[in-house]
């Protein structure tokens, strides 16, 4: 089995649900962390016809508020 000399295994993973820190300044960037990966556009959820990243940002946070 071939090892790929480029992972860093150490590295941050999204998907791992960390619990949030204690420290208010590291919590801030955490939660921006995941407003912005909600409004990425991906394969299963793409965005709007003529609706920027900023834009749907907005309508989720919109739409969570609701």
């Amino acid at each position: 089995m071939s090892v790929d000399p480029n992972i860093d295994y150490h590295a941050h993973d999204p998907e791992d649900g960390e619990e949030l820190s204690e420290d208010p300044r590291i919590r801030e960037a955490q939660e921006l962390e995941a407003r912005m990966r909600r409004a990425l556009a991906t394969k299963e959820d793409p965005l709007r016809d003529d609706e920027s990243t900023s834009e749907r940002l907005r309508r989720l946070e919109q739409e969570k508020a609701d």
